[in-house]
């Protein structure tokens, strides 16, 4: 059987663990997407989830090519599509 104090450490480590992760996965992940400008295309590196926000208001999409390109200019939509 554990220990009160065991179950407090082990608790604890998992909760260390679980905000290491979070922490890595916000601020280290990151993509390089293309954006097309009048001279042509410049890539950008983006981290995940300003990536994620933008994907789901549909400011990104992949290419048949695969790469992720910017769809947008920064202008507003006129109206949104659902």
């Amino acid at each position: 059987m554990l220990t009160k104090k065991t179950k407090i450490i082990i608790f604890s480590l998992l909760i260390l663990l679980g905000v290491a992760l979070l922490t890595y996965g916000a601020f280290f992940h990151s993509i390089q997407i293309t954006t097309s400008v009048e001279g042509g295309s410049v890539s950008i590196t983006k981290s995940e989830p300003a990536l994620v926000k933008e994907a789901s208001v549909g400011g990104v999409a992949r290419d048949k090519s695969g790469e992720v390109k910017q769809t947008y200019t920064g202008e507003a939509p006129e109206e949104c599509p659902t």
